[in-house]
């Protein structure tokens, strides 16, 4: 008796060991399989994206591990009902994973994209690319769902009946999200910025890093991240900085009242010359001019323009502009004076 009990144990731990083995095969097994698959997809699709890079390449190896559970499940020829749920499970995963998958293949530098450029007249940017892959995907899951709650025997005539009741209330609860997202399409077709533009929009400044649905999100200089919604975007006025070819410089030199007409019109010429000798500014653009006589100062005003349209970059030329300015006050011997005023006391 306890050699049969033996036997039956040793016989119950290798089963149990090779179900394992089933499992673990499955798991190591599955980048190989869908290297293989993906490699064959490639080749009749003429595809020459790297295979690990592919949108399927993660899902497939997923599916592939869990097909090793239904795999070990039939070898320990679990009950009835156990094999029923798995294949259930399995089922809701397959069409998760083709979900997920041809989400993948969305992104903006996809494959879907750059043939869809090369094989019609669409010429979309990144932002537009994103904004029709975040579309797509959500179509994309809405049927995954569908086929999910359909496949569970879900009336969903009945659903949509019973959603009917509160579409007033839903009706109004989603305003605020259908304005954004008409603002979101209008900012993109427009082109009033893109991903990676420097932008101002009322008090806030920054760099454009994502174009969602319902908002639009800016890292700040300060690196903090702000998060619009488009419908307030639309309804405020735009600063695009990087649209611009170039930055205008301007400064009101306030200069010492006692500074005669020969140094003033030398320190202009002087000026000039060291503004034009400066790569960075456009040299036509150059206007150093005696503006007025005020009553506490003389005012030399200085206008150029710098060639870049970098908000650091512009920082660092102004920067430099300004110690040159300084250089030719000091070499002229011309003094900046503050604005003053005068105040008359009457003595009683």
């Amino acid at each position: 008796m306890s050699q049969i009990l033996s036997s039956l144990n040793i016989n119950s731990v290798i089963t149990y060991i090779t179900a394992l083995a089933i499992i673990l095969g499955c798991k190591l097994l599955s980048p190989i399989i869908a290297h293989i698959l993906i490699y064959i997809f490639h080749k009749i699709l003429k595809v020459d994206n790297k295979i690990s890079k592919s949108g399927f390449y993660e899902p497939l190896k997923f599916i592939l591990t869990v097909f090793g559970f239904g795999l070990a499940i039939y070898y320990l020829k679990l009950p009835r009902g156990v094999i029923n749920l798995y294949n259930e499970i399995f089922k809701i995963l397959v069409i998760l994973a083709i979900a997920k998958s041809l989400g993948n293949c969305l992104q903006p530098d996809s494959t879907f994209f750059l043939k869809l450029e090369t094989s019609t007249k669409f010429k979309g940017n990144e932002a537009l690319n994103s904004f029709i892959g975040k579309i797509l995907k959500a179509v994309i899951y809405l049927i995954a769902l569908i086929i999910i709650m359909h496949d569970w025997g879900i009336d969903l005539g009945g659903l949509i009946a019973g959603l009917g009741i509160g579409s007033a209330a839903l009706a109004l609860a989603a305003q605020d999200f259908v304005k954004s997202l008409i603002g979101g399409f209008s900012i993109i077709t427009d082109k009033t910025f893109e991903i990676g533009d420097f932008i101002e929009v009322g008090e806030f400044q920054g760099t454009v890093i994502d174009i969602t649905f319902r908002s639009t999100r800016l890292k700040a200089v300060n690196n903090t991240i702000i998060s619009m919604p488009n419908s307030v975007i639309v309804a405020e006025y735009v600063k695009n900085w990087s649209k611009l070819e170039s930055r205008r410089l301007e400064m009101r030199l306030r200069i010492n009242l006692n500074s005669n007409t020969e140094t003033i019109n030398r320190c202009i010429s002087k000026l000039k010359t060291v503004l034009k000798a400066n790569e960075n500014i456009l040299e036509e653009t150059v206007t150093v001019c005696f503006e007025s006589i005020e009553n506490d100062a003389n005012i030399i005003w200085i206008i150029a323009y710098i060639n870049t349209a970098e908000y650091d970059k512009y920082l660092k030329i102004k920067e430099k502009v300004n110690c040159d300015v300084l250089s030719v006050l000091e070499r002229e011997n011309i003094e900046l004076v503050y604005p003053t005023q005068k105040v008359y006391m009457k003595t009683l």
